[in-house]
């Protein structure tokens, strides 16, 4: 959720650009997290699993549709769903058989063929929408949410970026100055994220995501609405 509106409004790259760029970011970070979260047994490969199986082949469709769609329109439609998100995780409320229910094979599937389509149409791992899929729609808790989307994130950013092949525009100079940090990073964010407790890391996430959905269709309405 962070990747697109950096590389478009912090580095000034073209959306399209940004997007594919994006799918590197993306999916090496998400690769390593998910590794760093499994240490501690908190990935669920058979939800993740299920998510990228049904996702896969909408994400290819969702690729072939981005490009109908201009810059301006696919970044107020991501900002868009970045609030949704948010205030869903923030309204969220833990139900007493939330923790003990097994969830049926039919969120997984229906949730994982959205986000895969959704994935390879923003061209995002589409983290902030698995982890609310994963919260609310299959109970599980905000931590094992988190190590499980990563999971799901690097697979469907591998399955977007070949989507993108075609079109895929990479400044490898900025790659290879951006990635060892980012990497860097995310290893000192997954040790953050065993610190804190998961009503704090959803209730963080929420505000977050609505914040910058907020920034984002705001800053491209107002470019559509001038044209």
């Amino acid at each position: 959720m962070l990747t697109v509106p950096i590389l478009v409004y912090v580095l000034g790259i073209e959306a399209h650009a940004a997007i594919s760029f994006s799918l590197i970011l993306v999916g090496s970070t998400a690769l390593l997290a998910a590794l760093l979260h499994q240490q501690g047994s908190r990935v669920a490969w058979k939800q993740g699993l299920l998510f990228v199986g049904f996702g896969t082949p909408l994400n290819f469709l969702g690729t072939y549709v981005s490009w109908r769609f201009s810059g301006a329109l696919l970044l107020l439609l991501f900002g868009t769903l970045m609030g949704v998100a948010g205030v869903a995780m923030l309204c969220k409320r833990r139900t007493p058989g939330d923790s003990a229910k097994l969830p049926s094979i039919w969120p997984a599937v229906v949730s994982g063929a959205a986000v895969g389509f959704l994935a390879g149409f923003l061209g995002v791992g589409g983290g902030f929408l698995i982890v609310p899929s994963l919260v609310l729609f299959l109970h599980m808790p905000m931590k094992l949410a988190t190590g499980t989307s990563l999971l799901i994130i690097a697979a469907n950013s591998a399955v977007a970026l070949f989507g993108h092949r075609h079109s895929l525009q990479v400044p490898w100079i900025l790659m290879l100055e951006l990635v060892p940090p980012t990497l860097l990073a995310t290893s000192l964010g997954v040790k953050l994220s065993e610190r804190c407790s998961g009503p704090q890391l959803r209730k963080a996430f929420g505000a977050f995501v609505i914040l910058l959905g907020v920034f984002m269709v705001a800053s491209n309405a107002a470019t559509l609405f001038k044209r």
